[in-house]
């Protein structure tokens, strides 16, 4: 009976703590919709929904502001780096999983440093060095850091992953007389399929998100990515909250999107990669 009693409570306090920590994390996407469909004069309000749907911060945004050029900037900037770190981390990565060679351990350590270490830090020279290139407003002054920057979170996830394939698998396509390029090609390419585009999602959500290096390298709407873009939705003495909000919302969309239509490749890669080092 009081182990049965136990179980209950620990029953209960699991879907209490369950339920705390999805209202948490839903409030404030909540609050975020709602404040956007609201009137400047409504957004102080007690009240939590508005009196009326409020259209117009959309079409402000949309009309307006240029928001939709950011929305470009953003999705090719975030697209290009994606591209570029998978097709550098995937050769590095495959390289620390499967090769023995010097340093290798040291390296490795180096790539886990490079993810964690603060971009404030290198911002400094690294304006000076894009605005002697002539680099600095333009796609290149954002690419460039990013896939510096993101480049060894992929090499350090894709690892984990490709430690997942067994190398039997590889070893017998090698005896069957399989090159070392429709070795990689054909078989651990395909297998490595959700760990890739894994990767890919986490590098493109990361320079979509990206705010330093796009505030202090970008100066007007022709590289200036989304989240600059939202920081500007504010007059003198106020911030314009429901187009503030309206932007958040619609900058959220494509990402949300992609999550969804890749969420079993996601899944899978998060997962496989966590199962083995």
């Amino acid at each position: 009976m009081e182990e049965s009693n136990m179980k209950k409570k620990k029953s209960l306090l699991f879907w209490i703590g369950l339920v705390l920590i999805i209202l948490i994390n839903i409030i404030p996407y909540l609050w975020t919709v709602l404040t956007s469909l609201k009137q400047q004069g409504e957004i102080y309000d007690v009240k939590i929904l508005p009196e009326t749907f409020f259209l117009d911060n959309y079409v402000a945004v949309i009309t307006q502001s240029g928001f939709l050029t950011n929305i470009f900037n953003s999705i090719f900037v975030s697209g290009v780096t994606a591209l570029v770190c998978i097709l550098i981390g995937v050769p590095a990565a495959y390289a620390f999983a499967r090769m023995q060679f010097k340093l290798k351990n040291i390296l490795f350590m180096l790539v886990l440093f490079i993810t964690i270490f603060p971009g404030i830090f290198i911002i400094s020279p690294l304006f000076s060095f894009l605005r002697s290139i002539g680099a600095i407003d333009t796609y290149f002054a954002l690419i460039i850091p990013y896939v510096a920057y993101f480049t060894p979170l992929v090499v350090w996830i894709l690892t984990g992953f490709f430690r997942t394939i067994p190398p039997a698998i590889e070893e017998v396509a090698i005896m069957d007389g399989c090159s070392v390029f429709k070795l990689i090609t054909r078989i651990v390419l395909p297998l490595s399929l959700p760990g890739i585009l894994t990767v890919g999602i986490i590098a493109f959500t990361l320079s979509w998100n990206e705010f330093l290096f796009a505030l202090i390298f970008t100066s007007s709407d022709n590289a200036r990515t989304v989240p600059v873009a939202i920081s500007q939705f504010q007059g003198i003495h106020s911030l314009n909250w429901g187009q503030m909000t309206a932007a958040a919302v619609t900058a959220t969309i494509p990402i949300v999107l992609i999550s969804i239509a890749l969420q079993k490749y996601i899944i899978s890669g998060l997962t496989a990669g966590a199962i083995k080092e």
